[in-house]
């Protein structure tokens, strides 16, 4: 497996990445269309298309990253997904999508990340926590479906350099 940049020609194949393992985690029978999934892929690389990784295996994108800024000139990037194809599951891919983020963040600039994960996606918690990245503010309720997510933050650049180099 190794770790790409992606591009407008991979956001299908990380839409399809996307509603495959949304069905898996979630327990739906049914897995999203493309045109369903697409959208979503597309906004988030709206603002910062050099934010998309990917994860290939022979070839064939298995798992994705994909963010951009949280706000302008903030200096931290939000990652709208973290996704990786149920057939790959257990196998490392976020986790090397994940130890791939700190240079991505640090070639565009951003001094951190943040991300929300739903609660009850153990899986994705633990690889989270595992990899440094730390709650941030109370858990709520999405505004949209109402499951409860938590905010979690990873600074690329740790806040006594950050403020060092200030």
């Amino acid at each position: 497996m190794e770790i790409v940049q992606g591009g407008p020609e991979h956001v299908d194949a990380a839409a399809l990445i996307w509603a495959h393992g949304v069905a898996a985690r979630d327990g739906h029978a049914e897995v999203p269309t493309l045109a369903q999934a697409r959208p979503g892929v597309e906004n988030a690389l709206a603002h910062e298309p050099s934010l998309f990784l990917l994860a290939v295996r022979g070839g064939v994108p298995i798992g994705f990253l994909a963010g951009g800024p949280l706000r302008t000139d903030s200096g931290v990037a939000y990652v709208n997904y973290v996704g990786v194809h149920p057939d790959a599951w257990g196998e490392g891919v976020g986790e090397a999508l994940l130890r791939a983020l700190p240079g991505a963040l640090a070639e565009r600039g951003y001094e951190a990340a943040q991300l929300h994960v739903f609660v009850d996606n153990v899986r994705g918690v633990r690889l989270y926590e595992r990899l440094g990245w730390r709650k941030a503010g109370a858990a709520a309720p999405h505004p949209r479906t109402g499951r409860v997510e938590q905010r979690y933050e990873f600074f690329a650049v740790t806040p006594a350099r950050r403020s060092a180099g200030d």
